[in-house]
């Protein structure tokens, strides 16, 4: 009878570290898997940033473009209504023209706008910039994991394949344009 129950103990103890090995490699293989998502979610966003740069490139270029006729029609308008008289009507109108074009628009300056577009690309850029960074950690945080032991040795006990994720590189030219405001 107490061979019985040191018997039993025994194979309660194989059976229990066996569970646990197959747990753990589990468990390595799950933690893999999820830091494989966090390098696709990181390269997910610098397309999301990206596109946003493209976005913001038209929507800004065409409302400085829109901004710029506008302010070229007023000009164009407030020359002609100080231009030489016929007589005195006119030049009560023109007046109350001009009036009106100062009220409603106290600061015709299109450059406010260009600096308004060149602040949100740099803001942008920069949201690129961290995104990449972003990414190249978790690949870094991805490859350091894979290859330690003694998830190496887990993973592929698990059949996991190992992804082969490449860091990213960004050179920007050296006659790339640069803020000038």
């Amino acid at each position: 009878m107490q061979y019985l129950k040191i018997t039993l103990i025994c194979l309660f103890a194989i059976a229990a570290l066996v569970g646990a090995c197959v747990v753990g490699c589990f468990s390595y293989r799950n933690s893999a898997i999820s830091m494989e998502e966090q390098v696709n979610t990181a390269f997910s966003d610098i397309d999301v940033y990206q596109k946003r740069r493209v976005d913001l490139l038209y929507n800004l270029a065409d409302a400085v473009k829109s901004y710029n006729q506008h302010e070229s029609e007023v000009i164009v308008e407030l020359a002609k209504a100080r231009g030489p008289k016929e007589n005195s009507n006119q030049q009560v109108n023109a007046s109350a023209y001009i009036q009106a074009v100062a009220e409603r628009y106290p600061d015709l300056k299109a450059n406010q706008n260009y600096r308004q577009y060149m602040t949100e690309l740099a803001l942008t850029e920069n949201k690129i910039a961290a995104v990449r960074e972003n990414y190249n950690q978790s690949v870094k945080e991805y490859k350091r994991y894979v290859r330690s032991f003694p998830a190496s040795i887990f993973l592929s006990f698990t059949g996991y394949e190992i992804q082969a994720f490449d860091y990213l590189k960004y050179d920007a030219p050296v006659d790339a344009p640069r803020n000038l405001l």
